[in-house]
């Protein structure tokens, strides 16, 4: 806001001496310290490359010990432990059949890096091929309310198109992970 722009708000009388104090403070401290993002911790990067590290691994040490076959198999099996429920989660959000593909695509992929996943790409494909519109902006409060509403409203299916992929995803990643670290551990 502009320097001497006037702002009308209306508050509940209970709150209108809070609300006076917390402008007449001093805010010049507290800014910086909400503008700043903490750093990461390296253990935190380290566990988010954990999980994907010990699948590829587990898949070089099959082949190296059982054989190409045995690591297609499992790789296989990755692919489609992964890309089945992911795109089962894009066909649940009733989304485009190019979304339903490239979750089935994507998840496989995206479950070995803790930078992007599944859901990012299902619903970057889901607003190119059937984008929103301004009236489902303007009626997203009140679609959101009704069970149907999620489906009927473009915006809201975009989200559904990012969560129910990305669950499908991390419910593979952990049936494909055992899958493929119990062929590890048996021989």
């Amino acid at each position: 806001m502009a320097a001497g722009a006037k702002l009308v708000a209306v508050v509940g009388a209970g709150h209108v001496e809070g609300i006076k104090k917390r402008i007449r403070e001093d805010h010049s401290r507290a800014l910086p310290a909400i503008s700043t993002f903490p750093p990461v911790s390296s253990a935190f990067k380290s566990l988010g490359w954990a999980i994907p590290a010990l699948i590829v691994g587990a898949l070089i040490v099959i082949g190296i010990q059982k054989g190409s076959t045995a690591a297609g198999a499992n790789l296989l099996y990755w692919i489609l432990a992964n890309g089945i429920p992911s795109a089962l989660g894009a066909m649940l959000a009733w989304a485009h059949p190019l979304t339903i593909a490239s979750a089935f695509a994507a998840a496989p992929v995206t479950s070995l890096t803790p930078v992007i996943g599944a859901g990012y790409v299902t619903a970057f494909v889901q607003v190119m091929v059937r984008p929103p519109v301004v009236r489902e902006f303007e009626t997203v409060t009140e679609d959101m309310a009704s069970f149907t509403g999620w489906w009927r409203n473009k915006l809201l299916r975009v989200f559904l198109a990012f969560l129910l992929p990305g669950l499908g995803s991390m419910i593979g990643t952990w049936i494909g992970g055992v899958k493929i670290l119990s062929s590890l551990m048996h021989p």
